[in-house]
């Protein structure tokens, strides 16, 4: 039955049928018996045809389903053969923390989610302390009690998680206002494990005299972060500060206090440091043995800071403190190998601080914009021939960072100089390994680079050189450190 169906239809022998079908003629009654009995087959024909499509799309239907249940099937049973499930939870919770370092640390924000994806996950997020231990405290006033006690639930449950890890506590919206005495009670008792706290004031006369109760108590305190904390004198020397164990610091203050709070940690290995009131005294010399890393605005270059140990200087607006940072450097009796210049002006200033740095192994160079001569010339005296008026031969990594760059001259003065510092089969000279180049622009609008200087910097790698354009979050990560 099924063959005849797929059989084509047979022609047609009748000549008059064959006429009728190529005019508009009005048919005879005899030729109109033929054509109904035509009709009358060809519906018999189309009907067998229905039904047997009817039962090849239910046969078809049946077997889709069947053939989604077995994809189903060996999805469930391949999943147990994955090779997640081989891999041991530490291992997993390291991969979990560093995907969510960012929401952790700068936010505060632990990873709740982690709970909702399946058992096993859930069942490491909650025996992992490291996810729960960054906890932001909300000092604002809270005007309903039913998000009160949600915000109490919360870090309720999150200290619950924790157990007996250190804390990396973040208070925000400090204001004149004390906290709600619930939360207090809550973060507390728990301050022999703070570690690193930090706070973000919204008020310039606030009362910090509700942190009394922890005087004595911070036993691992290391981390400090006063961002822009304009404190009256008064209040601020009632934080409980264990200024011995501090290793690193980051805040704004008038000079003297500045001076102050440095003269009172001396084991301080990291520091950044913006003087929101300038000197009207000599600062006298601070010694600090075990600074490695320190961030200075404009007016803190004028300190007075021993740091033999010192590896890296940061100066966050280099435009006009170019002449300051060789003595300053000269001052602390160090051997710097990493510098950091943002807001910097390509000039023979810059030339000079460079030549008197020999030992540098890093540097970051931001430059905001300069004349084409400078340009030329400056990127002319960094590159290298092997010869004992080299400037910084040994640097390692470099990174370049420019606002606009469309005079081609600059172009190729920079791509000769790196080419001359990198090792290549046919140059010893230099050790440098490892070239980024980003556009400066501001944090919310990521910049691409010129299509010129792209060319270009292709160019170098089709040479086998490690140089690449940072992209769009290296760039933010990278414009963010530009501020203390």
């Amino acid at each position: 039955m099924l063959e005849s169906l797929l059989e084509p239809l047979p022609l047609n022998p009748s000549p008059c049928v064959n006429r009728l079908l190529r005019s508009n003629d009005m048919p005879l009654d005899s030729e109109a018996l033929v054509i109904r009995s035509i009709v009358s087959d060809g519906e018999d024909r189309m009907r067998a045809l229905d039904a047997h499509i009817f039962h090849l799309q239910a046969t078809l239907a049946q077997l889709s389903q069947r053939r989604d249940e077995t994809v189903e099937h060996l999805r469930v049973h391949r999943a147990i053969l994955s090779p997640i499930r081989r891999v041991p939870m530490e291992l997993v919770c390291t991969i979990f923390a560093l995907a969510s370092m960012q929401n952790r640390v700068k936010l505060g924000t632990p990873p709740w989610q982690l709970g909702f994806i399946c058992r096993s996950w859930r069942h490491y997020a909650l025996s992992y302390p490291l996810f729960w231990s960054s906890i932001t405290v909300s000092c604002y006033p809270c005007s309903y009690e039913s998000k009160m006690q949600w915000l109490l639930s919360k870090l309720q449950t999150q200290l619950s998680r924790v157990t007996n890890a250190p804390l990396d506590i973040h208070w925000s919206g400090v204001t004149g206002i004390d906290p709600d005495s619930r939360l207090l009670g809550l973060i507390l008792p728990h301050s022999n494990r703070w570690r690193n706290v930090s706070f973000q004031v919204n008020s310039d006369n606030c009362r910090l005299d509700w942190l009394l109760p922890i005087s004595g108590k911070l036993d691992r305190l290391e981390t400090l972060t006063l961002s822009r904390f304009r404190l009256a004198p008064t209040y601020l020397k009632s934080i409980p500060i264990p200024w011995g164990q501090i290793t690193h610091y980051r805040g704004e203050f008038p000079a003297a206090r500045q001076l102050e709070f440095l003269q009172a940690a001396p084991n301080l290995s990291n520091c950044a440091l913006e003087i929101s009131e300038g000197f009207n005294f000599i600062p006298p010399t601070v010694v600090l043995p075990h600074l490695r890393r320190l961030c200075l605005d404009a007016a803190a270059f004028y300190l007075n800071v021993v740091a033999p140990q010192l590896e890296e200087l940061c100066s966050v607006f280099s435009k006009w403190m170019l002449p300051f940072i060789t003595p300053f450097i000269r001052r602390a009796s160090c051997t710097l190998t990493r510098l950091v210049l943002w807001h910097c002006d390509l000039h023979t200033e810059l030339t000079d601080v460079l030549r008197a740095l020999p030992t540098l192994s890093y540097l970051l160079l931001e430059n905001n914009d300069h004349q084409e001569k400078d340009g030329v010339a400056f990127f002319a005296s960094m590159a290298i021939s092997g010869t004992d008026s080299d400037i910084c031969p040994h640097i390692v990594s470099m990174v370049y960072g420019y606002d606009r760059w469309d005079n081609h001259a600059t172009q190729g003065a920079f791509i000769f100089m790196a080419k001359s510092r990198f090792r290549t089969q046919h140059s010893r000279r230099s050790q440098l390994s490892r070239l980024r180049v980003f556009r400066t622009a501001s944090l919310e609008h990521y910049m691409p680079p010129y299509r010129d200087v792209e060319n270009r910097i292709q160019m170098l790698q089709d040479e086998g050189l490690d140089v690449a354009f940072l992209d769009e979050q290296e760039t933010t990560d990278h414009l963010s450190r530009r501020y203390i």
